[in-house]
């Protein structure tokens, strides 16, 4: 009887652990692109459970509820977008999302916050909602800011209760406001994100207060762009002893330089999906701003911008040679710019600073989870499962990102079917 007990019992344990060490997901016979070196693992199996990666081997004996044979395919880390302005409506909100996940971004950062994103975030990012996560800043300071301390903290209180991410600045109106708000920024543990900070008076603030202030990223190459060689090489030595972040948005100001002509921007990356009404607003008015220069005028300008994106080059290898951490982001926010799709465009310039494959997609992945201390960014056990499928090797040709065939994240494997279906919602709701 004692005997039949304990089998019993060793039958019911051993039942138990097989059940506990069930995966959720398995992905088998994929080469995986781990981001933590510039190496390919072959042919491996990748399980996870309650959302983490769990195991990663050439064979893995636990079971998964849900298998996918992969066979031919190459797994890395999801994607980033660090600087994003959102729409104005939920209803756009949501189709910036879906278009973000179709091109495998996971995670978006807001550089022009408002107080009711909060809600956006609350609804989007729910539970185990597979929208991109959103990290929030609450609305932007500029140098129209200048209000007494007690509103000040203020502002900075109600942005920490409501888990705003950091405060954005776009220009400070002086020195002294900056300091107080770097102040309480600190004592709120408010990280500050945003413009090379000038001040009303059209002067920079001081170097040696903004280095030692809670400024975590610079934007735009904001501080460097168009300054001295002495200048770019000081603010770099700056920049890498303080562990300072750089967002370059290249694509912003390669779109926006006049180089493409109207049927070329017509057909940019991610182009069906804008509004027949949406694409002749911006045709007409960029035919108006080019009349208005005349031939001669803009011909110069698209020169003069191409010579700065030239230079913005040159610094980005210099930063990348310091080893100063950037991230990506193409900051689609003008016309001829698509949610999501202009990501890889933006890795696509970055060519151009002799980055490799490698270094660009460390800035979209590993760069953007060290800076907000992320559990992602690498495929690693016990990291989060958040990567993307991809049909070739993205280290080789990134080119592959035009085309994700699958995205994981948040306890959610969306197959190509899924991200289409997605893509077919999108273009009804457009042409509605």
């Amino acid at each position: 009887m004692q005997k039949l007990i304990i089998s019993i019992a060793l039958l019911l344990t051993n039942s138990f652990l097989s059940q506990a060490q069930e995966a959720d997901f398995m992905i088998k016979n994929v080469s995986i692109v781990t981001m933590k070196d510039n190496k390919v693992l072959k042919n491996k199996m990748l399980a996870v459970k309650d959302g983490k990666i769990t195991e990663i081997g050439d064979k893995i004996n636990t079971k998964a509820k849900e298998t996918i044979d992969a066979k031919g395919k190459f797994i890395m880390p999801s994607l980033s977008d660090a600087h994003v302005h959102f729409p104005a409506t939920e209803q756009e909100m949501e189709t910036d999302l879906k278009l973000n996940l179709k091109n495998g971004v996971t995670k978006i950062r807001s550089m022009r916050g408002n107080w009711n994103h909060v809600l956006w975030r609350d609804k989007f990012n729910s539970g185990d909602s597979y929208y991109p996560k959103m990290y929030l800043s609450p609305p932007p300071i500029s140098r129209n800011y200048e209000v007494g301390i007690t509103e000040m903290s203020d502002f900075v209180k109600v942005a920490s209760e409501r888990k705003f991410d950091f405060v954005k600045i776009l220009s400070i109106k002086s020195q002294p406001i900056f300091k107080q708000l770097d102040s309480i920024c600190k004592i709120y543990k408010m990280p500050i994100a945003g413009h090379y900070p000038r001040l009303a008076s059209g002067t920079e603030l001081n170097e040696n207060i903004l280095f030692e202030s809670n400024y975590s990223s610079f934007e735009h190459l904001g501080g460097l762009a168009g300054e001295s060689t002495e200048t770019i090489a000081r603010r770099i030595a700056f920049l890498k002893e303080k562990r300072f972040t750089i967002c370059p948005t290249l694509s912003w100001y390669s779109v926006g330089s006049g180089r493409y002509t109207i049927e070329e921007s017509r057909n940019m990356p991610g182009m069906e999906f804008i509004s027949k009404a949406k694409m002749a607003e911006w045709v007409e008015g960029t035919n108006k701003y080019r009349e208005k220069m005349g031939v001669a005028a803009f011909n110069e300008e698209v020169v003069n911008e191409l010579k700065a994106l030239d230079e913005k080059y040159k610094i980005i290898k210099q930063l990348n040679e310091a080893g100063v951490p950037m991230i990506l982001s193409p900051d689609a926010s003008s016309k001829y710019m698509v949610a999501g799709f202009g990501v890889l465009g933006e890795m696509q310039l970055l060519k151009n600073a002799n980055l490799s494959n490698y270094e660009i997609l460390k800035m979209a992945t590993v760069n953007f989870s060290n800076f907000f201390k992320g559990n992602y960014g690498t495929l690693e056990v016990g990291k989060d499962a958040d990567f993307i499928l991809l049909d070739t090797n993205p280290l080789e040709d990134l080119n592959t990102l035009k085309k994700v065939q699958g995205v994981y994240y948040n306890y959610h494997f969306l197959d190509k079917k899924a991200l289409e279906a997605m893509r077919s919602d999108v273009l009804i709701a457009v042409e509605k």
